[in-house]
């Protein structure tokens, strides 16, 4: 046999991060509890013990996948923005990404390490320290605004944006004067309003209002 002959087909995964994008690729398509690592071994034409040199079980994979799901790029913002726009970007790039995986979000509780939780919270925490916030209090802040945006996006994928408005269709007419302020049918308005509620909130507490 010619030992120079090249293997046609699938190049072999070399890198972490490699299994961790055909594992996103896969949880687009399927449900989590159909994923398993021998599934993923045969998309990547690996052996499974190949795959097991990375994770050990499903439930290491889980974790990696929710680690990079709340990482953030702090460093990718423009120099220009403000605090406040710094904090906002970074909210919208944290909800972005859980999305992507929206069958992951109820496995956070158990799938997210301490640690990973505790350096998205500081990420977000440094735009709200540089509004003069106490360090303390900022970083408080900052893990309510984790909590808040993990908790909207698994809203969001809870029920279409239809359903939800059709739970208020028939409600009593007492209840109807408060019910038509309520923003239904459009998660982005409702992301936007929350979001700057907030940020406008935190901003205020430096300004002494």
């Amino acid at each position: 046999m010619n030992k120079n002959v090249r293997r046609v087909g699938r190049p072999s995964v070399t890198s972490r991060e490699e299994i961790l994008a055909a594992a996103v690729a896969l949880l687009q398509q399927e449900e989590l509890s159909a994923l398993s690592l021998r599934q993923l071994a045969k998309q990547l034409d690996l052996s499974p013990t190949s795959l097991y040199r990375y994770f050990e079980s499903k439930q290491q994979l889980i974790t990696a996948l929710g680690e990079n799901l709340i990482s953030l790029d702090a460093a990718s913002l423009p120099a220009r923005f403000s605090s406040e726009q710094r904090l906002e970007a970074l909210l919208n790039q944290l909800r972005r990404q859980v999305l992507t995986l929206p069958g992951l979000l109820p496995q956070f509780n158990s799938a997210l390490p301490a640690e990973a939780m505790v350096r998205t919270i500081a990420d977000l925490a440094q735009p709200i320290i540089d509004m003069n916030i106490e360090r303390g209090e900022a970083i408080r802040h900052a893990q309510s605004l984790l909590w808040m945006t993990l908790g909207f996006a698994l809203f969001e994928t809870s029920s279409s944006a239809d359903n939800i408005a059709g739970l208020f269709l028939d409600l009593p007419a007492e209840l109807q004067a408060t019910s038509k302020h309520l923003v239904l049918n459009n998660h982005e308005q409702l992301w936007r309003e929350v979001m700057a509620r907030n940020i406008r909130g935190i901003a205020a507490l430096n300004a002494g209002i």
